[in-house]
């Protein structure tokens, strides 16, 4: 049987589901950003990946998600963050004051989730995608901003911003799923123990994995350990079933 090609988010906040998947030899991980391996899943060069839950979403023919894990985040997420050139005021009347949002190409979730709270805030300042988000935060002017996730977002959060996912939850009184695991209809039964022995595995051994993933990814031991024990969550819970159910119907509403 020929080796699963799996697509795989190369962020602090997505490895637990796949650390343990390095080093199998039933799979093949294919590392990019969430957007490119959408492309990729849809166009047949990979069986499964960790993509937007939008993706997801707007594309769900002949896919299925594993229905036991995701990326998620509840009150709050430190990786999806609105950088602007001062946070002197609150969430909503920084919103208010701005013309044009730059968004990160590399997820669109989070973009998705920005629409969702501007649509609900009634602002509608121009959106325009940017391939390299970090060049422009520290060079945002006024009545700018810019939407960064991943550990993009989380390197440079000493930088004026807001959680994107604070404000959501303020709004919505909602957590949000970010990722799932997505596959071709036709093998997620078979791949689906292979992804739930990975994270079992995560669980497991934790101790040594995240001393992998702060060697890898470069963030303090102690941020990186609360950051995926409290902050990211990695189960699919019915609450963040849910959660995923009510952003689909505010999507379909724009």
């Amino acid at each position: 049987m020929q080796p699963f090609r799996l697509g795989v988010v190369n962020f602090l906040n997505a490895y637990p589901l796949w650390a343990a998947l390095q080093h199998d030899s039933r799979v093949i991980l294919v590392p990019d950003v969430p957007s490119r391996l959408a492309l990729e899943l849809r166009a047949g060069n990979l069986d499964a990946a960790l993509i937007s839950s939008v993706e997801y979403l707007r594309h769900p023919e002949g896919f299925a998600y594993h229905p036991g894990l995701c990326i998620a985040a509840n009150a709050e997420s430190k990786s999806i963050r609105l950088f602007v050139n001062n946070n002197d005021s609150a969430f909503r009347e920084k919103v208010a004051q701005t013309q044009r949002i730059y968004t990160d190409v590399a997820s669109r979730s989070s973009v998705a989730q920005l629409r969702v709270i501007l649509h609900e805030l009634q602002r509608f300042p121009e959106l325009v995608e940017v391939a390299n988000p970090a060049e422009r935060i520290p060079v945002l002017g006024p009545g700018e901003a810019l939407l960064s996730i991943g550990d993009t977002a989380l390197r440079y959060m000493h930088c004026p911003s807001y959680d994107l996912q604070t404000a959501y939850h303020t709004i919505f009184k909602r957590g949000f799923v970010y990722a799932l695991w997505v596959g071709r209809a036709a093998i997620m039964h078979e791949l689906q123990p292979v992804l739930d022995l990975a994270y079992q595995q995560w669980l497991g051994d934790q101790d040594t994995l995240l001393s992998e993933a702060v060697q890898r990814f470069g963030f303090d031991r102690s941020f990186a350990e609360e950051y995926l024990a409290r902050i990211i969550g990695h189960s699919l819970s019915p609450e963040r079933r849910a959660d995923l159910e009510f952003f689909s119907a505010r999507l379909r509403q724009l």
